[in-house]
């Protein structure tokens, strides 16, 4: 279980960039985040290329090997196919890159864009309340390397009689939720993610809101302590077709926030306020 240990427990180690509208800022600056579904992410299509992935992994060793623990690889596959019903897999997603087109194009939509840098220590509440931040893996040979660890770890739990089942489907679900088609790899995208089991008393600490499909279930992830405002380490605001304006907002909202404003009107320490290198298109 080395090489998934390893993965699960990576950190950054620079500024993490949460793309989102208007709403969404002033909600995170309130100190915290919604995870929604990842059943329900942009592109669903995402969580069903990583399954498949994994299935594919699978399906090589049933073709290569035959021995008892092809019995387990059934379970493997019966699992990756049945998954999605009892579990829940809640995903808040970060870039590296604080100003992309393709970023700006996908959250905001047609409303004014936010990108709200956090540092690796502001992960730190979400970490305690049960969360882990993984980077997304899009070189297909490091998918198929997490992807056959994922299935070592299982056969290596299922063999030690303890309670398995749960533990792989969590396992895979968490890493499911890390692996991208590599054609998004500009994106260099980090993923909060909580996995909670629907039917063990879970679902009470779920919130929901409507979402093209019906209801999203969400959970709030905690940034900054409670009654406690949250300092971004810099926010950058995305192309605009009044960016003066926009800009002199920003900085209203930091300052009522009690927040110094750092850009070129107030050269200060304080949280940098970052106009974006995009140009507007109506």
């Amino acid at each position: 279980m080395q090489i998934l240990s390893e993965f699960l427990n990576k950190t950054p180690t620079k500024t993490l960039y949460h793309y989102t509208n208007a709403i969404g800022l002033l909600g995170i600056l309130e100190g915290r985040i919604w995870a929604s579904s990842a059943y329900h992410l942009n592109d669903s299509g995402e969580f069903r290329y990583a399954t498949s992935l994994i299935a594919e992994r699978v399906q090589q060793r049933l073709k290569a090997e035959n021995r008892a623990v092809n019995k387990k690889y059934d379970e493997v596959l019966y699992v990756l196919q049945e998954m999605p019903h009892p579990i829940q897999v809640y995903v808040a997603s970060f870039s590296e890159e604080g100003d992309l087109l393709s970023q700006w194009l996908t959250y905001p939509r047609a409303q004014t864009g936010y990108a709200i840098g956090l540092s690796p220590q502001q992960f730190d509440l979400a970490r305690t309340d049960g969360f882990q931040l993984v980077p997304c893996v899009y070189d297909r040979q490091e998918q198929y390397r997490l992807a056959d660890a994922i299935i070592d770890a299982w056969l290596e739990l299922s063999s030690s009689g303890e309670d398995f089942e749960r533990a792989m489907q969590e396992n895979i679900l968490t890493a499911a939720a890390a692996i991208k088609h590599p054609g998004f790899e500009q994106e260099a995208e980090w993923r909060l993610i909580k996995i909670q089991v629907v039917g063990a008393g879970q679902s009470k600490s779920v919130s929901f809101r409507p979402g093209r499909n019906g209801v999203v279930p969400y959970l709030s992830a905690p940034l900054a302590p409670d009654s406690e405002c949250l300092k971004p380490a810099s926010i950058h605001i995305g192309p605009n077709e009044d960016m003066q304006a926009a800009t002199a907002a920003l900085l209203t909202l930091l300052d009522a926030k009690s927040f110094f404003p750092s850009n070129s009107l107030f050269p200060i320490p304080g949280v940098p306020v970052i106009c974006s290198k995009t140009p507007y298109r109506p």
